[in-house]
């Protein structure tokens, strides 16, 4: 077998050593067995509580469940965003380290009393027990904010289809009359987030 040799500056040829080959931190980091919790920042503007958690089981897969609840008035009996929300989700990751760009399926049960000024209906799930039942799927980006990897920043939109089941009331108030009761689907976005990301346990690079 041949061994690779170089001459010194004294003429004299000495075997070739080789670089120890570099790992990238893609490759050498895994995320496996991290917990995230997170929360979204244009829901907290709309007045809608928020929290999502995270486990990442492997370095391309992680599950989560993300829930909301607001259930009061904007100023006024015709103004209101009253929603409650289950979602659970699986997402893959591209890059392998459950950060970069990821896409994910999901599945939600909303329950929704909602009305604008504007309206002349204020929409709810018929008798406030027939939630809205579908989902989707959705793609999104996340990215370290600080050096060690705990805080982290997320932007993500959904799309998907639901099953509605609602009542129509007048929109004049608590006493709005029961107009009609109507059932149809729904298709298009069911959610955005711009989250602020906490990892309970980030590896050392």
């Amino acid at each position: 077998m041949l061994i690779p040799v170089a001459a010194n500056a004294s003429g004299n040829r000495q075997p070739e050593t080789s670089s120890p080959a570099v790992i990238s931190d893609s490759v050498a980091a895994d995320p496996s067995g991290e917990w995230r919790l997170s929360t979204s920042l244009p829901a907290w503007i709309a007045g809608v509580t928020n929290i999502a958690g995270e486990y990442v089981f492997s370095r391309h897969w992680s599950a989560g469940l993300y829930m909301s609840y607001s259930g009061w008035n904007y100023f006024r009996q015709t103004q209101k965003f009253r929603v409650a929300e289950f979602r659970p989700e699986v997402r893959y990751w591209f890059g392998g380290n459950a950060r970069g760009f990821f896409v994910e399926g999901h599945l939600a049960v909303i329950s929704y009393n909602v009305a604008l000024p504007s309206w002349n209906f204020r929409y709810q799930d018929r008798g406030g027990s027939h939630p809205a039942l579908g989902g989707g799927i959705g793609a999104g980006f996340r990215c370290n904010l600080t050096g060690d990897g705990v805080w982290q920043g997320e932007a993500s939109v959904g799309f998907g289809g639901y099953y509605l089941d609602y009542d129509r009331f007048e929109n004049t108030g608590p006493q709005g009359r029961l107009v009609d009761s109507k059932k149809r689907g729904f298709f298009g976005i069911d959610h955005f987030t711009l989250s602020i990301v906490y990892s309970f346990s980030t590896h050392k690079r």
